[in-house]
């Protein structure tokens, strides 16, 4: 038991990259917020936060930290198959994948597109907060408040509330680059599928927690939403790619760490199926 611990706790998403990320969102935020601290005009607090997010040198900016981000999720999942190799029986092919990596189409478009995606959102959170102090401000003066007042209130709640949206978007991103890296490495071995691994504790969402132990194709993604008839629909996504999930996938390397029957993702129905019955679909 202890050995297949070691092995599920392999594929866990980093806390520690998802702190990391957190913690350059909360700096890149604080400095919006310095950039209006002198504003006591809400307009203008507005427009400098626009100007800011067209610059040159911000563009930059976020593509050095994307690539930051990316890279150490990169670096993580190649140590997660590592480890996954010294466990099965497929250790040679992992390290000849890995080897060969540099060479590898799918993985190099996967992190290109994942340092595009997290550098078009880091760029944009001056923008998000514009937006949100706009809609903010029509809300307060629509009862009859003053702009000079909104200006210091903003000031004072704004930034607290931009640093729990840094929080919420770490965990995400993070989480969404380790699925799709992890996919990508998948595909190059001809592993098609994996097992949904929640956190198994109170805070997994409703929809998620019938999908423990289910076991799923890359190719054929479910809706957990729809599966559990939740009155939410988020349409149809894989471990670890929605909004605020700590899911996580384990690529299925070594069918003998499965416990047949087990549950399967197959037609739309999670459907419990005997060994024999899963290796005719896989």
């Amino acid at each position: 038991m202890k050995k297949k611990n070691e092995y599920l706790s392999v594929w866990k998403t980093s806390k520690r990259l998802e702190r990391n990320y957190e913690r350059i969102l909360k700096v890149v935020q604080n400095q919006f917020f310095q950039a209006i601290a002198n504003q006591d005009n809400v307009n203008e607090m507005i427009n400098v936060l626009k100007v800011l997010s067209r610059q040159d040198s911000f563009e930059t900016y976020c593509q050095e930290l994307a690539l930051k981000m990316v890279t150490s999720v990169y670096r993580k999942t190649e140590g997660n198959w590592r480890k996954a190799a010294e466990q099965n029986t497929k250790g040679h092919d992992i390290y000849e994948a890995i080897k060969k990596e540099k060479q590898n189409v799918l993985i190099e478009n996967t992190i290109k597109k994942l340092i595009e995606q997290n550098a078009y959102y880091i760029k944009t959170l001056p923008l998000e907060i514009a937006s949100d102090m706009t809609k903010y401000i029509e809300k307060e003066t629509a009862k009859g408040r003053r702009a000079e007042e909104l200006a210091q209130e903003i000031k004072k709640r704004f930034p607290e509330k931009s640093n729990a949206n840094a929080k919420c978007i770490a965990r995400t991103e993070v989480s969404k680059a380790q699925s799709a890296l992890t996919r990508a490495r998948a595909e190059t071995l001809n592993i098609q599928w994996y097992i949904w691994r929640t956190s198994q504790d109170e805070r997994v969402r409703n929809a998620h927690k019938h999908m423990e132990g289910v076991l799923i194709n890359w190719k054929d993604p479910p809706s957990p939403e729809q599966l559990s008839k939740s009155k939410y629909q988020y349409g149809k996504y894989h471990a670890g790619e929605i909004f605020n999930c700590r899911c996580y996938a384990e690529p299925i390397v070594d069918i003998r760490l499965i416990k047949f029957p087990c549950k399967v993702y197959y037609n739309g129905r999670i459907v419990k199926m005997k060994k024999a019955e899963f290796l005719k679909i896989m």
